[in-house]
């Protein structure tokens, strides 16, 4: 996420990633701008120059096809199983339902991710700001997690227990200073444990 440079070749890839966050991910020109580092104008000139919009729009239309084929499939599988009760069946079923399970989670994940991901960084001052901005770090791991639970092993966990340790220990800390507005500032040590885990 650079400055916007302006009157300069890019690189086909800046092309490209571009095109897939307007297309696929469904972003706004001043979205995929800071993103990439791109004037918008430029995005919008590359958009004319290869048809972005309509590919837009037929992505959308394959996805929402493709949401709706599969919730079609799993119908006929589960009255053909109902029916039968053949185990070949039960297992497409069961297939088919797990992969539902997997998307729809994968889906939620995302779409926390992404929310997280966009939200502006903003200053930390008192003890109630760092405890917001771990929160928000610690929902955004467990969304990355979600999204791909492959990645999940024991050390992942064990960060994520560690934030929650920290952040509970920072929300009893912040008690009895709630009367106030600010606080006298965040101690070098607990600092230090905050970057470590964003």
């Amino acid at each position: 996420m650079g400055t916007i440079q302006r009157g300069r070749e890019h690189q086909p890839e800046t092309v490209w990633k571009s095109q897939e966050l307007y297309c696929v991910a469904r972003l706004s020109y001043r979205e995929v701008a800071k993103e990439v580092g791109v004037a918008e104008s430029t995005l919008k000139r590359w958009s004319e120059k290869y048809g972005w919009r309509k590919k837009r729009d037929r992505i959308a239309q394959a996805e929402a096809e493709l949401r709706a084929d599969t919730i079609m499939a799993r119908s006929v599988m589960l009255k053909k199983l109902i029916d039968s009760k053949d185990a070949q069946t039960g297992f497409a079923v069961a297939s088919l339902e797990s992969l539902a399970m997997r998307q729809a989670e994968a889906e939620r994940a995302g779409k926390a991710l992404e929310a997280a991901t966009r939200s502006e960084k903003r200053p930390i001052r008192t003890a109630g700001d760092a405890v917001k901005a771990l929160r928000e770090a610690i929902e955004t791991k467990l969304a990355m997690l979600l999204a791909s639970p492959e990645d999940i092993d024991f050390k992942a966990v064990a960060d994520v227990q560690k934030a929650l340790k920290l952040v509970t220990e920072m929300e009893a800390a912040a008690r009895p200073a709630e009367d106030t507005t600010k606080t006298k500032g965040l101690s070098a040590d607990l600092e230090a444990r905050i970057r470590e885990i964003l």
